[in-house]
């Protein structure tokens, strides 16, 4: 039944392209408030994706009825948002789901919003209601005070958190929650950190279950025929995948695959990390070397997903195929920078990590605006995204991490400090961008998305390390008070137990000290970046570079390139081979 609504659809929608003409959208534009003044007019969002199944239905079916576009264009002006393209309303309404629709005043005040797809009748509807009643929706209070001297979460509200993520465990399948099924990279970071018999952790089993039992279940939405991750089940068991493959789903994935492989050596995490980065390699590169955005769950010429991708690679190839978002935009580059250098990190794979630098170098050249953040879809000072900074910021220290060049924590350094000076919101945290002058309405109100609030509390912590500024450790602190003040209101933020868990010690810290052309230094350099933790201090002392970064020990010379482990004021005796690396590093990781 399901199956025949969808094709139904599909078919009203053709149709409806045919024979209506679609509403003249426009482009987001904070004047459009002006003009809706001057109008008696109110803006009507329709935030959609080019991947997104439901958004294409909506436009041929709800958007494309005569009755409604007259009562819009009477009374609206309507405005199209790809929310790929503008990070910044994308993440204020991304609790809603795509398709999300938002009306709004002349003010800027919000007085209506839905998610999901709505239908004709009950569209025509709602807008009568609006046009008759246009009251404004009470917002989420997220405002409760904290203690500004306090920095770190207390040992009772990590439990309550931790708590609330079993509670919502799905012990017969794996993930979380009772309707749909993804990785959430930060809850599996957190789950196989715990799980790791090492000098810390308590209940390490039930953890295990957590990462082993999700990381498996999710290896079903993994396209066996081309690679990639679809975008999630809404089946429990993880047999209904959702058949878009978007950027952030497989930076997610790759990272928690990449990471339980280090930990567990299963080759089937392995195999699944490799299956997503054969994807981006092999569909989603530019001839430039930059990278796509996105490929969609449907064929354009109308059939569905399920039916595609139930095909062999000769058949897919034969016909038409679902379409990609060709757009490369900074963020979506740094994400797929970053996942390539870890997992050339654990394969070896030198095509990989060529590909992530030329990526990385086409960011910087392509994207780089002169205020030195990164616009998201080209390089203005007017499209910079903390979202765009920050992953390119990663971008930087992954690729320090896998070849040891000094230019990339550089550059790391000198993302970071755009985004202390421009993304900074004194209220705590940090904003996806500072409220343009004039603002009005709920679009005067800083947003603050929380995942990228916990990677930029861990850039700058994991930069402070590195680079021995302690700036670095103060700008962490004040994101992490933002993370504390969402605890205090109940928010259960997996990503606050990892970074409030990082700035509480010492990194595991390893370093490499010998020529960076002698092959055994080179081999120890190897085994250390695969040490199973993304909170690493790794260095490499080549003597004619001069002293390290962040020159807190002074490692002796050597008659042979050796690895050392630091930390908590204590270093190992040096080690000269790459079996030794890790088992030296776990002596002194303060866990």
């Amino acid at each position: 039944m399901k199956r025949l609504l969808v094709l139904l659809l599909l078919f009203v929608s053709s149709v409806a392209h045919a024979e209506t003409p679609s509403l003249p959208w426009k482009k987001w534009d904070p004047a459009l408030l002006d003009q809706a003044g001057k109008e008696h007019k109110y803006i009507l969002l329709h935030m959609a994706a080019v991947w997104c199944h439901w958004c294409h239905v909506m436009e041929g079916t709800t958007y494309a009825d005569p009755a409604i576009q007259k009562t819009i264009l009477d009374k609206f002006i309507p405005v199209r948002v790809d929310q790929d393209a503008d990070p910044e309303l994308s993440y204020r309404y991304e609790d809603w789901g795509w398709p999300a629709t938002i009306m709004l005043d002349k003010d800027g005040n919000e007085i209506f919003k839905r998610r999901g797809y709505i239908p004709p009748e009950l569209f025509a509807k709602l807008l009568v209601a609006v046009i008759e009643d246009p009251s404004a929706l009470p917002a989420l209070d997220k405002t409760a005070a904290i203690d500004p001297n306090v920095v770190g979460l207390s040992a009772d509200r990590r439990a309550s958190i931790e708590a609330a993520l079993l509670q919502g465990y799905d012990k017969q399948h794996g993930g979380f929650g009772d309707a749909q099924h993804f990785i959430q990279a930060d809850t599996i970071e957190w789950a196989l950190e715990r799980s790791r018999p090492l000098k810390r952790n308590t209940d390490t089993n039930v953890w295990q279950d957590v990462a082993t039992r999700t990381l498996a279940g999710a290896r079903k939405i993994v396209d066996p025929v081309w690679g990639g991750m679809f975008q999630y089940s809404d089946k429990m068991d993880w047999s209904g995948p959702h058949f878009e493959k978007l950027l952030n789903i497989q930076r997610d994935a790759m990272r928690s695959y990449v990471l339980a492989y280090e930990i567990g050596h299963d080759p089937a995490d392995l195999k699944a990390a490799q299956d997503i980065g054969r994807w981006l390699m092999d569909f989603m590169r530019s001839d430039s070397g930059a990278f796509y955005t996105s490929q969609d769950a449907d064929v354009a010429a109308g059939e569905h997903g399920d039916v595609f991708y139930a095909k062999p690679d000769a058949q897919r190839r034969a016909g038409a195929q679902p379409p990609i978002d060709k757009n490369s935009y900074a963020r979506e580059n740094g994400w797929a920078v970053a996942s390539l250098a870890m997992l050339s990190d654990v394969t070896g794979d030198k095509k990989l990590l060529e590909a992530a630098q030329r990526a990385y170098d086409w960011v910087l050249a392509n994207r780089r605006a002169p205020n030195g953040g990164f616009g998201h879809s080209r390089a203005a000072d007017d499209d910079t995204h903390l979202g765009d900074t920050l992953a390119m910021a990663e971008a930087a220290m992954a690729l320090y991490r896998s070849i040891a060049e000094r230019r990339y924590l550089a550059n790391a350094t000198d993302f970071a400090n755009v985004i202390a000076r421009d993304h900074k919101d004194p209220a705590g945290g940090y904003m996806v961008r500072a409220p343009e002058p004039g603002a009005k309405g709920v679009l005067a109100k800083p947003v603050k998305q929380i995942d990228e609030n916990v990677a930029t509390i861990r850039l700058f912590n994991l930069l402070a390390r590195n680079t021995g500024k302690a700036s670095f450790r103060g700008d962490a602190e004040h994101g992490m008070r933002f993370l504390l003040q969402l605890a205090a209101n109940d928010f259960v933020v997996p990503g606050a137990l990892v970074a409030d868990r990082e700035l509480g010690r010492e990194p595991a810290h390893v370093t490499i000290v010998g020529a960076k052309d002698d092959p055994e230094a080179q081999a120890l350099y190897a085994a250390a970046r695969t040490y199973p933790t993304r909170y690493l201090r790794i260095e490499w002392l080549d003597p004619r570079e001069g002293p390290l970064p962040a020159a807190d020990v002074e490692y002796p010379e050597m008659p042979q390139a050796a690895a050392f482990a630091c930390a908590n004021g204590t270093c190992s005796l040096p080690v000269f081979t790459a079996a030794e690396v890790h088992r030296t590093v776990d002596k002194v990781d303060n866990r």
